[in-house]
């Protein structure tokens, strides 16, 4: 049906070329050769075609007008009886159920002779309604008195003109939509030509729909773009051939503009498939998003500044560990050489408080690089069998000349369900003991400290431990308790400035903490105190495994006597100080500026174990002990590195490049013995 307006009279009225009835061609056919049986005596048949037509059926005398009979859909469509219709002048009729001011249907319908065609006309019934009818002038037909009947059907087509309208209403809103929107929407036939391309293509790309549509692919996409969007064809293809429905299609392409210039597009492709199967078309939505490809890069380009400044500082923060730690590892060293010599008792004094000393300037050194390894991820945890007592006796000892000094009591309260033998990393969780339990002590001046270990959830959740650390000391502000776990945060008074620190310690504890499955957190009341607690999990371990190991370690004591050491350090001062502390602990020391020298003495001098440096000119620590191990005749002597790198790297490469262990610089003579106990030759072939 094609509607179209009539506005002659200022009344809307559509006509609709319809097809009434497919039957309507052989209802003529019948009436024609059996219109005389109209006017026999035995009618039946004639009235059985008559009365059930699908559509209503008028017969019209030609030359008075009047109406000779109509069937029930006929009658019921004017809105009257049958019988009320007969005889009845059908121009008089006609005027009485037309919609007033439909002046052209009036004239088609009541001219004379009536005329064939149809037409849709707007009826107002008898009983009020309002209905849209095509009523159609078929044929004229002679009858046997020599009269001409017209033959008139109607059909009411009111529903179906309302779908028409809305589906109408529904196109204009779909295409207001299109032509309005930022977004660019399209549809393509099957053999990939763009069939229609909403106005905003002009501010995407440049050019008017029309001249869009007559792009090729070559002219709308780059090459990558163009390959993308040839593959999902491909898959389309593959999938009808299938018999599967085809994909949808979800990317980002990037087109040309009518300038030459590129940019990106969202492009959102769905399939639209016939009643058959079969594909009709492709409805795609292609949305600009230079705007967020700029700013994503932009992202990037941050995101990889960011990470130079971090390898940076990461590589700057080995450096300086390097260049801080060996000196320090000398003071260190040559402080025990001294008091291991025969002193007075201020000498004595004098030389532990430097070593104190030393050993807070090294507290800061290694707060600054684990703050950096929680940072990256780098911070390796240990997952050990310990006794959980052996870690609070190591705070107690460590902690209790300060609380003394400070007339302060030192309380350690143990859940009795609380089984000791863990695993876990016992280094790590005496950091955070001591940190929690330094700073109690740090501002507490009278009362006590006390430290308390239970079940963080229940009994029957054993793995995670709840530790707190109680103090009756100065008490924090609620502002200060919200972020005293962030880095470098100390309090605001000249008291709090006084104790030192870096204000690493906390964020250090709550890191840590949270990498062994646990948190931290705080309750303070100023002038009161406060309760540090943090939780971690610690799964249990089996005692026998620790007893073993502690008595393996007893046995381990005398190893280092007579141990044949071969010491590899370029720096004079610091090989004399080792040099010293190894034959302090009765091992027999040979020496080497360099790693290539190291090498040599090898094959010249027996020897149980190797303590090589890893920075030296001309051969250093890493190369040396690659060329060693590719040696059989070494292939087992252990190599214990000397390290001032404080990342996970500096130890992985000692590994990867063949040696066995390595310590830090700077460590303490318990530290030198301890790896030299754990890597002598009788001690590694019990292991």
């Amino acid at each position: 049906m094609q509607p179209h307006a009539d506005s002659a009279d200022g009344v809307v009225s559509v006509s609709v070329t319809v097809e009434i009835c497919k039957i309507i061609p052989k209802m003529l056919d019948l009436i024609k050769s059996t219109f005389h049986r109209f006017f026999a005596p035995k009618q039946d048949d004639w009235h059985l075609l008559f009365e059930q037509a699908p559509c209503g059926v008028a017969l019209v005398d030609a030359p008075t007008g009047t109406v000779r009979s109509v069937n029930g859909h006929f009658a019921q469509l004017m809105g009257c009886s049958p019988a009320s219709l007969r005889q009845a002048p059908w121009s008089t009729l006609a005027r009485s159920v037309l919609r007033p001011g439909e002046t052209q249907a009036a004239e088609f319908l009541t001219q004379q002779p009536l005329e064939k065609g149809s037409r849709i006309h707007q009826l107002l019934r008898s009983d009020g309604v309002q209905v849209f009818a095509e009523i159609s002038v078929m044929a004229t037909l002679p009858d046997p008195h020599g009269k001409t009947v017209c033959v008139l059907m109607a059909k009411d087509v009111s529903e179906q003109l309302l779908a028409e309208e809305k589906l109408r209403v529904s196109e204009q809103r779909l295409r207001l939509l299109t032509d309005s929107a930022r977004d660019v929407v399209w549809t393509m036939s099957p053999l990939g030509e763009i069939t229609y391309v909403s106005p905003a293509i002009e501010q995407l790309r440049g050019y008017t729909p029309e001249e869009a549509m007559k792009h090729t692919i070559d002219e709308t996409l780059t090459p990558d773009s163009q390959a993308v969007s040839l593959q999902y064809f491909v898959d389309v293809a593959a999938a009808l051939q299938q018999g599967l429905p085809p994909p949808e299609f979800r990317n980002e392409l990037e087109y040309w503009r009518k300038d030459g210039s590129r940019f990106w597009t969202e492009v959102l492709a769905f399939p639209v498939m016939g009643a058959n199967g079969s594909l009709v078309e492709i409805l795609g939505v292609s949305r600009d998003i230079s705007q967020r490809r700029l700013y994503e890069d932009s992202l990037h380009q941050a995101r990889e500044r960011a990470e130079k400044a971090n390898a940076a500082k990461t590589e700057f923060l080995a450096h300086i560990s390097h260049e801080i730690r060996t000196p320090m590892s000398a003071m260190l060293s040559l402080t025990d050489l001294v008091l291991a010599t025969p002193l007075d008792d201020q000498q004595r004094v004098l030389l532990n408080k430097s070593k104190s000393a030393g050993r807070l300037l090294l507290g800061i050194i290694n707060d600054i690089l684990d703050l950096s390894k929680l940072e990256h991820g780098k911070l390796e945890l240990a997952h050990l069998p310990f006794d959980l007592r052996d870690v609070l006796q190591q705070v107690s000892d460590l902690v209790g000349q300060a609380c003394a000094s400070k007339g302060l009591h030192y309380l350690v309260e143990w859940a009795p369900e609380v089984h000791p033998h863990r695993l876990g990393d016992a280094q790590r969780l005496a950091q955070v003991l001591l940190n929690l339990v330094g700073n109690a002590i740090k501002f507490t001046e009278r009362g006590h400290v006390r430290v308390s270990v239970r079940h963080a959830f229940s009994a029957a959740e054993h793995a995670h431990l709840r530790f707190e650390v109680q103090d009756t000391g100065m008490g924090l502000a609620p502002q200060l308790q919200a972020k005293v776990f962030e880095g470098f945060v100390q309090g605001d008074d000249a008291y709090t400035r006084a104790q030192g620190g870096t204000g690493l310690g906390l964020s250090i504890c709550k890191r840590l903490a949270q990498q062994m499955g646990g948190d931290v957190g705080v309750e303070s009341q100023v002038g009161v105190g406060s309760t540090f607690w943090f939780t971690v999990r610690l799964p249990l371990s089996h005692a026998g495994d620790d007893q073993k190991r502690d008595a393996q370690g007893l046995q381990a004591a005398d190893q280092v006597q007579g141990l044949r050491v071969l010491l590899a350090e370029d720096n004079l001062s610091m090989r004399g100080i080792l040099q010293q502390l190894l034959e302090l602990a009765g091992a027999q020391v040979a020496v080497a500026e360099n790693g290539l020298v190291a090498i040599q003495m090898l094959g010249e001098v027996r020897c149980d174990l190797v303590l090589m440096d890893i920075q030296m000119p001309v051969m250093g620590g890493l190369e040396a002990a690659r060329r060693i191990r590719q040696n059989p005749a070494f292939h087992d002597v252990p190599i214990v590195a000397l390290t001032a790198g404080g990342f996970n790297e500096d130890r992985d490469l000692c590994l990867e490049a063949g040696m066995n262990d390595y310590l830090m610089k700077p460590f303490e003579y318990k530290d030198l013995i301890e790896v030299l106990q754990r890597n002598a030759p009788s001690q590694r072939a019990q292991r």
